[in-house]
């Protein structure tokens, strides 16, 4: 029977064609003609979802195969679903991990939304399970990999909301890789909007849904209706069915897993013993705050399981410890003293065992709290609250030093990021003080070449460079782009991110002439590794005229000021602050080169374009006040 969102039961192909990669069909094939992107060589599509379609296609730039999202028209053309799909872009190029897909690209091409993702070559995690026959150990092994995945996607303050095994793909070499960020919202943004799908029902895939999800509650949806689904697909993998019947109308089943308990696993598969039953409750818990706290400690007592450790699960007795002790470091014995003697002993290693765990357990729910509250200072700062900001970052620098110790990395990456608050509110002197103490402390525990270590030196440069001392900043970015060549290659883009820095210092010190060299360079290497249009690649476009300008090439730099311009006003639009400052440039350099009527004409579309912004500013805020409309 095929339940609710094309769910099917085991056995059968689950969703045909997968959201973002996956074995592609003949090129052209399906319905609609295949699109036409700038940088793009489409070949044939991959699937097809409510948000738009996905493609094979080959990012000419970087001559790599790459999946390409494409933005529907009609109905999922409007601003919401605009929104919407910025947001999935935005979110998902958050995170960097191997068995997450990365973006490589975004942009809009004639109107046209797009994202280009790594292609991932494989099939759907449930159907990697079955053509491959695979034990049960093996299919938790994949299960703690998908849930370090997740838990990266938390650590990053993204909720998933759509796990499935049709949203999880497995490469031929046992890899596998979280996809499709469509309905993903940023933790405890509290954004209720992209909660609702286009036609105003609940979001996701029932069958894999959490119970407050299910029941609409949207206020309760954090990283633990994420762990849920992670439950729902192991308990189909290790029993072949769904913990809740499927049959009736969409109402009905959403309304069953609202408020219904699971059917206990014991009862659906032999297989299932009482290790994995009890894993498989405190996961499928409809009380949020009785499953695992986060997707990480839900991957550890796989491992538990995995390696003949107790589980958190089990409730810990000292006869369950004495018992788990037993079957794992069982050694024959002739003699019934001894037997008793490593009883006793093993008794005393129970006993220990129990206050180590309620130990762990207590660390783990401090852990949980940091998290929370170095992730409300993330909001502040993309908020620009940063006194608020700073003190959250303060409290959980204090809490991680006192529970992780004062080089622990976690402790390393809190006080970078109080460094760069304080930097934001112009404390550049302590600022630039915690990110030393920040760097040495990284170079001695995590390495020179670590990437926290490399971000720590390009942010002592940042911090010099901001207080003016352009000499000391250009000695310390070439120190930073040397090491970040060694480790990271000439074409990273934390590499080409560090050169634009180092330009700008060259060209701050009126070395025009290894400004314009640098700038070159990292256009070629952006315009490569990111693409022509995106935004970085336009920016330093935009930065290179100014250098010619200063040099007297002035031909050379008009060409410059128009491209970046033109292309700033195609790929942001006019109203994007950075296309406004490339107006500004352009300006500025018609008007000083005696062509004042197109300069003029120039600077009143600006101006124009700046009162239409305040207008929709004053409307806005007229609109949200106490005596507005809403």
């Amino acid at each position: 029977m095929t339940g609710p969102e094309g769910d099917n039961p085991p056995g059968a192909a689950e969703d045909p064609l997968p959201s973002i990669s996956g074995p592609a069909p003949p090129s052209g094939t399906g319905p609609g003609p295949v699109p036409e992107i700038e940088g793009y060589t489409v070949s044939g599509r991959l699937g097809e979802g409510g948000m738009g379609t996905v493609w094979r296609a080959v990012q000419e730039s970087a001559h790599r195969q790459v999946a390409l999202k494409i933005l529907g028209t009609g109905a999922f053309g409007s601003a919401k679903a605009q929104a919407r799909f910025e947001r999935e872009v935005e979110l998902t190029a958050r995170l960097e991990h191997p068995n997450i897909a990365r973006v490589y690209d975004s942009g809009v091409d004639k109107g046209v939304y797009y994202y280009a993702m790594e292609l991932v070559e494989g099939v759907t995690l449930s159907d990697y399970v079955r053509t491959h026959a695979l034990a049960q150990r093996q299919t938790l092994e994949l299960m703690c990999a998908v849930c370090h995945a997740v838990q990266h996607a938390h650590q990053r303050g993204v909720i998933h909301r759509d796990l499935k095994p049709s949203n999880i793909l497995v490469t031929p070499d046992g890899q596998p890789h979280v996809l499709d960020f469509g309905l993903a919202k940023t933790f405890l943004e509290g954004d209720v909007g992209l909660t609702i799908s286009l036609d105003g029902e609940v979001s996701g895939t029932p069958a894999y849904m959490s119970p407050e999800q299910a029941a609409g509650r949207v206020a309760e949806i954090d990283t633990r209706s994420d762990v849920y689904s992670l439950g729902v697909i192991l308990y189909r993998l290790l029993t072949g069915e769904l913990p809740h019947d499927l049959s009736g109308t969409r109402y009905e089943v959403l309304r069953r897993i609202a408020e219904e308990d699971i059917k206990r696993p014991r009862e659906r598969s032999k297989r299932i013993n009482r290790e994995l039953d009890a894993l498989l409750l405190k996961v499928l818990a409809h009380d949020p705050d009785r499953r695992y706290a986060s997707a990480g400690a839900l991957a550890q007592d796989i491992d538990n399981y995995l390696n003949g450790e107790p589980l958190k699960a089990r409730k810990p007795t000292t006869v369950y410890f004495l018992a788990k002790r037993i079957r794992k470091y069982r050694v024959p014995v002739a003699i019934g003293a001894a037997v008793v003697a490593v009883l006793v002993g093993l008794a005393v290693l129970a006993y220990v065992r129990i206050l180590h765990e309620r130990n762990l357990a207590r660390a783990a729910g401090e852990s949980e709290r940091r998290a929370r509250m170095e992730l409300q200072a993330k909001v502040f700062q993309e908020q620009r609250k940063y006194p608020e900001a700073e003190k959250l970052y303060r409290e959980t620098l204090a809490a991680r030093r006192k529970a992780l110790g004062a080089d622990h990395p976690d402790t390393l990456r809190t006080m970078s990021a109080l460094a760069v608050t304080l930097q934001r509110q112009r404390k550049y002197e302590d600022a630039e003080r915690l990110h030393r103490q920040t760097l040495a402390a990284q170079r001695r525990v995590l390495g020179a070449d670590h990437p926290d270590t490399l971000a720590s030196m390009g942010q002592v440069a940042s911090v010099l460079r901001a207080r003016g001392e352009y000499a000391a900043a250009e000695k310390f970015y070439r120190e930073t782009l040397a090491a970040m060549q060694k480790a990271l290659g000439k074409g990273h883009r934390d590499t080409l991110m560090t050169m634009s820095s180092l330009a700008f210092v060259l060209q701050a010190q009126l070395k025009y002439a290894e400004a314009e060299r640098v700038y070159t360079e990292v256009i070629a290497g952006m315009q490569e590794v990111l693409g022509k249009d995106h935004i970085w690649t336009l920016v330093s476009m935009n930065s290179l005229g100014r250098v010619l300008e200063e040099e007297g090439k002035f031909p050379e730099a008009e060409q410059q000021f128009r491209k970046a311009l033109d292309s700033m006003i195609r790929v942001l639009g006019k109203e994007h602050p950075f296309t406004l400052r490339s107006m500004d440039s352009l300006v500025s350099f018609l008007k000083d080169r005696g062509k004042d009527v197109e300069a003029r004409k120039l600077f009143e579309m600006r101006t124009e374009i700046i009162r239409g912004l305040r207008q929709k500013q004053e409307n806005s805020d007229t609109s949200t006040s106490p005596n507005g409309s809403e």
